[in-house]
């Protein structure tokens, strides 16, 4: 495990505390250790960053695959309230907060870095841009383009404050062939420069989306933990708006192994998915990881 030199990241580093790897098993093992090991700044974000990612994880044990200069693999740690984190009423919009941040990020530095979505020949009414496929995939047309995977980490001394690590990993400059599943996608095809501009080098994007991403999220967390009610409230107004897994077909893989299969209704007020079974029977998914199936299921 190399560290990079403390030149890089620039704009990531004029919003954030910024540790910067060549090569490690997973970001977010290093923020838990950060924790641990009491060398966490609770002042303001931090953001671990990995040039390449072995061991990455996804949620329910599944692994994220990440590729040398073609993905963007990153922890964004903040310090949180204890209670706040551990509410069942409301805590399922943390994770919410880390993918409307992505989003966020991504919506934001297309357009400012001569970049402009490619349209898409998928025959479905989904916008061309990013969106959040629930609980923590970030998709284009249902093509998956990266994951989040939250952790809470309590902080030593201090049983009143945890710190929370989202590490999200997207696909970049990543190739069709190179791709780890025929669902996914990567910036690379789902963008497209404007005339007289180059596709931005794999660290510039990574700077950017990073910047993007913690100045958002930590608006996000700064207004969630003021307001909590209230922010979920308008937080799942704008995750109705921009949900891709509203109204579809969906799987969903229990933790305990079991499979449900419906249709994907609305998002609740703490954060969980409605879905209509086989039966037109009302089901809650909380912690579950959902696939939309094809239509015809």
């Amino acid at each position: 495990m190399g560290t990079v030199n403390m030149n890089d990241y620039p704009n990531t580093r004029a919003v954030a505390n910024v540790i910067s790897l060549e090569q490690t098993t997973s970001t977010n093992d290093v923020a838990a250790k950060l924790v641990a090991d009491s060398k966490f700044d609770r002042d303001g974000m931090t953001v671990v960053f990995a040039r390449e990612q072995t061991a990455g994880r996804g949620r329910l044990g599944h692994t994220w695959v990440s590729e040398l200069e073609g993905s963007f693999t990153a922890s964004f740690m903040s310090a949180v309230s204890t209670q706040l984190a551990t509410d069942a009423n409301l805590n399922g919009w943390l994770q919410m907060i880390a993918g409307m941040s992505v989003i966020d990020a991504l919506q934001h530095i297309v357009p400012n870095n001569g970049l402009k979505w490619r349209p898409d020949d998928i025959d479905d009414d989904a916008p061309d841009t990013v969106q959040l496929k629930w609980p923590n995939d970030i998709v284009y047309h249902g093509m998956k383009l990266g994951g989040i995977l939250s952790q809470l980490v309590p902080l030593p001394n201090d049983p009143s404050t945890s710190v929370v690590v989202f590490g999200v990993g997207l696909n970049l400059n990543i190739a069709p062939e190179q791709l780890p599943t025929p669902q996914s996608t990567s910036l690379q095809l789902i963008t497209e420069p404007e005339p007289d501009t180059n596709f931005p080098t794999p660290i510039s994007l990574a700077d950017a989306i990073a910047a993007a991403t913690v100045r958002s999220m930590e608006r996000r967390l700064w207004e969630f933990g003021l307001h909590p009610a209230n922010y979920a409230q308008d937080l799942r107004k704008r995750v109705l708006e921009e949900c891709w897994t509203l109204g579809k077909p969906v799987l969903v893989h229990y933790a305990d192994g079991t499979t449900q299969t419906g249709i994907a209704r609305t998002i609740n007020a703490d954060a969980s998915l409605s879905i209509t079974n086989r039966d037109d029977q009302l089901e809650i998914v909380h912690t579950a990881d959902v696939g939309v199936l094809p239509v015809n299921m």
